[in-house]
């Protein structure tokens, strides 16, 4: 259950040393939206016998401008742009939670303290009294901490101070000076209450006080906030969000006998009600009982669901543009992936996010407070540690991630999310769930050594091109996408990453169909695209072996094509043989090179007279735009490379002529393998034929 396992990430958090201070930073939104700070509007009010005093705080600014260039003036100079930073520190002694659906402009869910955001579009509005009375009396009814009723000729009053300062802001967003964003508060300064007076305002960096503000009604006093109160007013509003949707008295999660209300909650947006398809028939409706559809959680768990569901938001991160733009690409052909590459089309964002869960029971406990602290919150920061032992996931999930060492251990399993969300839709792409830390360390170990493959193949193809980078193919993420394609990809990925055999054929049949789909363009560029899907599909073979013989420790494994290249050029002719269709596969592809160089020179090409002589296998095999085929590579190249010769005379060296002799007579008799594995044939006919060093060097 998706909710166990937030509550398992945010439950060691709150049991670990975290401030009230920390705590208010993770779990609102000062600290990741803190616009609102550009503009602070704060009411202060106090009793006077029985009549109610109010006055507000003149605007503040809780942060500042930074100057950043901007574009060039057509006069010269560059003109600078002012980007507003955020004193998020301050920020949480005015807490809020933005909803993560629908309008955000509208009340939503409850209020712990008489903190509302403002948004820039409401600016203008809010300039009449009557405009902000209506704003603050929707938003009173679901505040709960506010000991002082505000209605009547007050509020009205209230709303025609803050409508002045508004003005102001207004103003500054007309001369652009100004984004809009507004934090309005109310606040009832008292004794041991959550927003009370000091003498003296509290030193920068207090753990407990944070200064809002010098009274205006009591001159010479400060508006303080106390960071504890505040943090149980936060957990006091977001259970009464819960309750809206159901209670019960008993915990779903731990069991414990006391009020457990839904884990609904207005800023996690993947507990969407709107959608009720899965809910049992006795649970929908307009109000939706989702605590005993989906379950009640206690304060405790609810607290670590809240923080969990933070943490998640925190720690997800987005895949790279190319992984996205390959993830859409199809898979089989050549021409259909270079057409899409050009496609203007918007992409969805699909993000990932790597948790961590202790899997034997007391884990938690048994390590000192402190280590699981600062390990967890690297995990959240996803900063890599000096010394540490800390593992980048980002070669392995796709996204960035971080393992601290302190979980690199396989007393803890990883669930890895994958999903594509926008503000009323989730869509879940692919939950792994119990990958171990060791497997994600070997395969992170291993992945240069792929790319370090794909880029020698490179090397060995063509000489002339100057980018032997592969980088990309240090992400297994990527790599896996090439192979199998979007459709098949998280299936494999959850194989790979849970130690299940992976399908070789899929991959195989795959590149085989590129590889033709390239070979049989006559544009310029075809060659690259081919020499690129072989040096994939030989370092992607190479990834096979490794992970059949190091991580299964079982499995087939192919030859290496060092191999498979020193034995057709270097074996003497009577003591060839192939064991396997791969292996004949590479010799057909090697061979065939060698006499279309030959076949090149004779038929007028000629590199001083810059004349072009013809493709063999254009010319002779692939004819009329056919797709190449292992029976087409013996009836109209090996078993006729004599009969051409004759034609053209060309003069072919004895050992040719019997190491293609010996390849001929071998397809024959496997033929029948070879029709049971066409793909692999082909893949490795395409390989020996680009990976023919004696080819690239003959003169004629």
């Amino acid at each position: 259950m998706f909710l166990e396992k937030l509550i398992s990430i945010g439950e060691p958090f709150l049991a670990h040393g975290m401030t009230a201070a920390e705590i208010l930073h993770q779990v609102t939104d000062v600290s990741t939206d803190g616009r609102f700070l550009e503009n602070v509007i704060v009411v202060e009010l106090a009793r006077e016998e029985d009549r109610l005093k109010y006055a507000t705080l003149p605007l503040m600014t809780w942060g500042e401008y930074n100057e950043i260039g901007g574009r060039e003036k057509k006069k010269g100079g560059k003109k600078k742009k002012a980007a507003f930073v955020a004193d998020t520190a301050r920020g949480l002694a005015l807490p809020y939670a933005l909803a993560s659906g629908g309008n955000p402009t509208v009340p939503q869910g409850r209020y712990g303290v008489a903190v509302y955001p403002a948004y820039p579009n409401s600016v203008s509005k809010m300039t009449t009294s009557n405009e902000v009375a209506r704003f603050l009396r929707k938003r009173l009814d679901k505040t709960l901490n506010l000991p002082v009723d505000i209605v009547g000729s007050d509020l009205e009053a209230i709303a025609g101070q803050i409508s002045d300062l508004m003005e102001k802001v207004n103003a500054n967003v007309v001369a652009k000076e100004n984004q809009g964003y507004t934090l309005i508060a109310i606040v009832f300064p008292e004794d041991d209450e959550t927003y009370l007076y000091m003498d003296r305002a509290p030193v920068m960096g207090d753990r407990r006080y944070i200064l809002v503000g010098e009274s205006e009604l009591y001159p010479g006093k400060y508006i303080v906030a106390d960071v504890a109160k505040l943090e149980n007013c936060f957990w006091e509003s977001k259970m009464a969000e819960g309750m809206e949707k159901g209670r019960r008295e008993k915990c779903s999660i731990c069991g414990k006998q006391e009020e457990a209300v839904s884990p609904y909650c207005k800023a996690w947006n993947w507990l969407s009600y709107t959608w009720d398809a899965p809910l049992s028939e006795r649970f929908r409706g307009d109000k939706p009982d989702l605590s005993g559809a989906v379950g009640a959680l206690c304060r405790s768990c609810y607290s670590s669901l809240i923080m969990g569901a933070g943490i998640f938001s925190e720690i997800s991160a987005p895949l790279p543009y190319y992984l996205t733009r390959e993830l859409f690409l199809p898979v089989a052909s050549a021409t259909g992936r270079d057409s899409a590459k050009k496609s203007k089309t918007r992409l969805p964002a699909i993000h990932g996010c790597a948790l961590v869960l202790p899997f034997r029971k007391g884990i938690d406990v048994a390590e000192s407070g402190e280590m699981l602290k600062e390990a967890l919150d690297a995990f959240r920061s996803k900063n890599m540690r000096k010394g540490k032992n800390d593992l980048a996931l980002a070669a392995i999930t796709g996204f960035e991630a971080v393992l601290p060492g302190d979980f690199n251990s396989d007393d803890y399993r990883l669930t890895i999310v994958y999903y594509q969300a926008s503000q009323a839709d989730v869509q879940l792409r692919a939950v792994i769930e119990d990958v171990l830390p060791s497997t994600l360390r070997i395969l992170a170990d291993y992945m240069p050594q792929v790319a370090d493959e794909a880029a020698e193949v490179k090397r060995k193809i063509a000489v002339t091109e100057t980018d032997f980078m592969a980088d990309n193919y240090r992400s297994l993420f990527y790599i896996l996408i090439r192979a199998y394609g979007g459709g098949y990809l998280w299936h494999t990925l959850r194989s790979v990453l849970n130690r299940r055999p992976v399908n070789r054929e899929r991959f195989v049949r795959g590149a085989a169909l590129r590889m033709n789909g390239y070979a049989g363009r006559p544009d310029d560029r075809s060659f690259w695209g081919l020499r690129e899907e072989v040096a994939f599909y030989l370092a992607f073979g190479k990834f096979l072996n490794f992970y059949n013989n190091e991580i299964l420790k079982e499995g087939s494994t192919v030859s290496d094509w060092r191999q498979m290249l020193d034995k057709i050029a270097k074996t003497a002719p009577d003591q060839l043989t192939f064991s396997n269709v791969e292996e004949l596969g590479f010799a057909a592809g090697y061979l065939t090179n060698r006499f279309g160089r030959w076949y090149y020179y004779n038929t007028g090409g000629n590199k001083e007279k810059k004349s072009e002589g013809k493709d063999f296998i254009k010319h002779r095999v692939m004819t009329f735009g056919s797709k190449l085929t292992p029976d087409m590579v013996w009836r109209k190249a090996l078993s006729r490379f004599q009969e051409y010769a004759v034609k053209l005379d060309i003069n072919l060296p004895d050992d040719f002529r019997r190491r293609a002799g010996v390849v001929e007579s071998e397809f024959r008799r496997l033929r029948q393998q070879v029709e049971r594995n066409r793909d692999e044939f082909m893949g490795a006919f395409w390989s020996g034929y680009m990976l023919a060093p004696e080819a690239a060097k003959e003169g004629s």
